[in-house]
Formats: structure tokens, C-alpha cells, sequence
């Protein structure tokens, strides 16, 4: 990992455009938030979790993390998730992390964050937020499991239709007048990027927080991260024939029924 980590980073840039009222509030709630860092091998799972058994992470929504004593920041790095060729050169994501925060006006909703850093050391953030309902999670993953198909394409639709993207007005001012003088045309496709930057990440945020869900009150390690590993959960040899014949994708989210349900992986 980098010297310095995403937060610290992203904390820097945040305030040094303190004239932007959402800068400043970014800044602060980096403060405040419990930190979590991802391993390569939890990105690895979830990458293709997100890739081949999306509906695992749709099923357990209902279980996902949530900022609810404090705002939640994840990092971790991207390479395990890279695809070769669809990088620029010099303009590899090094980094890539999330702020989770309440809505000031709900408890129940979620907004967040997207932000990143390039392997040139450059900090850059989504400039539209992705927000949601908590309950709206709720009632979904209780009909994934019980109504919803298990394509791919179609798992990975019904979870995107899950949230809205905006763009606060103080970073809309931001944008727009980074290209002030520009196509009114091109105006707007910065403002669209901005929204794609935020909605892009979101299925895989979701089986981060599917993954964190048991995991809000680890204590954080001596560099201020709660570290979290990709670690299977045990299947006896018959449980993994069982999951032969039924074509259980691997690694996937498996839900462990009873009063408090909870969400594992297994490989």
C-alpha cells in the first residue's frame, strides 16, 4: 500500500477547497469516520462475486453496513480487480475508496463518495453523490431471494435501479465552471462523467458492505484501518458436493438463516 493512505489524501484535497461547502463537510466526516481497508484478496472475491454471482449480494442487502453511529470510509487497492488494456498509461486507479455518511435528514438514507487516486499520486473524487434508502434495501433483498432471477445481467440491473445520483450544487458550480466557456454540450457530459464516476462503483460498494456487515465493531489496527480479509467460510466435503449439483458459483455470499441472519463467504 501507498505511504499515505486514500483518506489522508482525500482529506488534504477536501481541505484545501474549503469554499465548497460539500468540501468542507467531506472534510469533516473523513474525520469522524471508522476506516476500513480491504486486502487484495476481499477485493479479488468481491470482483468476482460482482462478475459471475451478483445475487448473492442482492440477496443479503438487507445485512449490508451502514452509517449509522458514524460515517463508514472503505479503501482498498484496485489492482486486483484491473482489466488489462482498459487503463490509459500513466492513468492507472491506484487506489479507490468510499465515505458512507447518513443523510442529514434520515437516518435511514445513505449518501456516498466515490473518490480515487492515480498512480501518479493525484487525488480526484466523483463530483455527483450516489444515495439511498435503507429500507428500500431491505424490502428488496427479502424479494431477491424469494422472486428475482439469478442472471447475471439482470442482477446487476435490478441492484443499479436501487439508488439516485446527484450532483450537490456547490460541486455543479465546481464542474461547470471548470469548463466554462465550453459547448454547452460539453458541459454536460462532464456533469454525465461525474454521475458514471459515482453509479460505476456502486455494485461492487454493495458486496463491500454485504462483506462488512459483521465487521463494524472491529477494532481498528495501530494505522487507524480495520483491516478486512477475504477468509472462506468452512464447507464440509459433502456441503461442497452439494454445491456442485447445485451449480453454486464460487466465491459467493452464502446467507446463514436464523433469528439474526448473516451473510459469508465461501469459496
Amino acid at each position: 500500500m501507498p505511504e499515505t493512505s486514500l483518506a489522508d489524501d482525500l482529506s488534504k484535497l477536501a481541505g484545501s477547497l474549503t469554499l465548497s461547502h460539500e468540501h468542507r463537510q467531506i472534510k469533516r466526516l473523513l474525520g469522524e469516520a471508522k476506516r476500513f481497508r480491504l486486502t487484495p484478496s476481499a477485493v479479488a472475491a468481491i470482483d468476482r462475486i460482482v462478475d459471475h454471482a451478483p445475487w448473492t449480494i442482492e440477496h443479503n442487502l438487507d445485512l449490508a453496513a451502514h452509517p449509522a453511529e458514524r460515517p463508514i470510509w472503505i479503501e482498498f487497492g484496485d489492482a486486483p480487480r484491473r482489466r488489462d488494456g482498459l487503463a490509459f498509461a500513466g492513468h492507472e486507479v491506484d487506489c479507490v475508496g468510499y465515505l458512507l455518511a447518513q443523510s442529514p435528514v434520515d437516518p435511514d438514507a445513505a449518501v456516498v463518495v466515490v473518490a480515487w487516486r492515480l498512480a501518479s499520486g493525484s487525488v480526484h473524487h466523483a463530483f455527483s453523490v450516489a444515495h439511498w434508502h435503507r429500507m428500500d434495501l431491505v424490502t428488496h433483498a427479502a424479494h431477491a431471494r424469494h422472486r428475482y432471477s439469478r442472471i447475471r445481467l439482470e442482477a446487476l440491473a435490478r441492484m443499479m435501479s436501487l439508488f439516485q445520483v446527484s450532483t450537490p450544487q456547490g460541486l455543479k458550480e465546481i464542474v461547470l465552471e471548470a469548463h466554462l466557456g465550453e459547448d454547452i454540450r460539453m458541459r454536460q457530459v462532464a456533469l454525465m462523467d461525474s454521475r458514471l464516476a459515482a453509479s460505476g462503483e456502486m455494485p461492487f460498494a454493495f458486496g463491500a458492505l454485504v462483506l462488512l456487515a459483521d465487521r463494524l465493531a472491529a477494532a481498528a489496527a495501530a494505522d487507524g484501518f480495520v483491516g478486512v480479509d477475504a477468509v472462506p467460510a468452512r464447507r464440509t466435503a459433502l456441503l461442497r458436493l452439494f454445491d456442485r449439483i447445485g451449480r453454486r458459483p464460487s466465491p459467493s455470499f452464502l446467507r446463514r438463516r436464523g433469528r439474526a441472519p448473516t451473510a459469508s463467504l465461501v469459496a
